[in-house]
């Protein structure tokens, strides 16, 4: 449960938030690079204000923006982090000030406990902790199988070393499989809160068909409808041409697309003459 903070100055901010850290004075001083006289002093009042460089330290001690510790907002919650803190390069930083991946997926991944985990099992990967263990053990079953078949070759040795060879595992294959899986399971659960609009957008599309349909047999015998793929292709086009950003060209091309794929759909199969006579 967040903590909710009442509105206050600076000295009040530090003591609600020492208070739900659980710090001590003394333990605050060394981490924002003051002393403990110093520190109680500005907190009863004797010294009327901290430096802009102790206030910087104890927003990122207490992880909080710096307007929430001076009173200018209620909520603790920064919004703006140096690149350094975050642990991104410049370029990725840059790809994602770009738009050249979408922050909106970064930020439900980051958020995702489960993806956590995948970056810890990444950079296992990367640094080959799990594979120097497999790779010890794939030598020890390789060390167990020699003594096996080293020793009297009866069928129950030889089978006890086939049976050791197939619990050796490729060093990396573990690391990825795992990571894959794990990885896959943040993906499903991000979509499972993100949820799905395709009932709502098969509803839109039957809604849309409907009226298209109605429109191009109005007057007609319903028992009997004609319609033609030219009107099928016009319809269609027309119900999104009146929207933002339509490449116009572009549609005109699918539009004949349509009409050429419904023409040679629909065309009826051409007739069978009789079987020439034999010459």
């Amino acid at each position: 449960m967040e903590p909710v903070f009442l509105p206050g100055d600076l000295r009040t901010r530090i003591v609600d938030l020492m208070k739900y850290h659980k710090i001590s004075q003394a333990d605050l001083a060394v981490k924002i690079g003051v002393t403990e006289s110093t520190l109680n002093r500005f907190l009863t009042g004797k010294v009327e204000k901290l430096g802009h460089e102790q206030v910087l330290r104890l927003a990122r001690t207490f992880q909080v923006s710096t307007d929430f510790l001076l009173g200018l907002t209620e909520i603790p919650d920064r919004k703006n982090y140096e690149i350094s803190e975050l642990g991104l390069s410049v370029e990725a930083a840059k790809n994602l000030y770009l738009g050249k991946v979408q922050p909106d997926v970064v930020n439900r991944l980051l958020e995702s406990p489960r993806f956590a985990e995948v970056t810890y099992l990444i950079g296992q990967y990367l640094d080959d902790t799990l594979a120097e263990g497999y790779a010890l053990q794939n030598q020890m079953m390789t060390t167990l199988r020699s003594m096996l078949m080293g020793a009297v070759r009866t069928d129950a040795a030889v089978q006890a070393a086939r049976e050791v060879n197939r619990l050796k595992v490729p060093p990396y294959q573990a690391d990825l499989t795992t990571i894959q899986n794990q990885f896959m399971a943040a993906v499903r659960e991000v979509k499972q809160e993100v949820g799905n609009d395709l009932d709502a957008a098969k509803s839109l599309s039957k809604a849309v068909t409907q009226k298209m349909f109605t429109e191009l047999t109005k007057g007609q015998d319903m028992q009997s409808p004609s319609i033609t793929p030219e009107q099928i292709a016009q319809a269609v086009t027309s119900s999104v041409s009146g929207m933002d950003g339509v490449n116009l060209d572009a549609l005109n091309q699918f539009g004949q697309a349509i009409q050429t794929f419904l023409e040679s759909t629909l065309a009826p199969p051409a007739s069978h003459t009789d079987e020439e006579p034999n010459q």
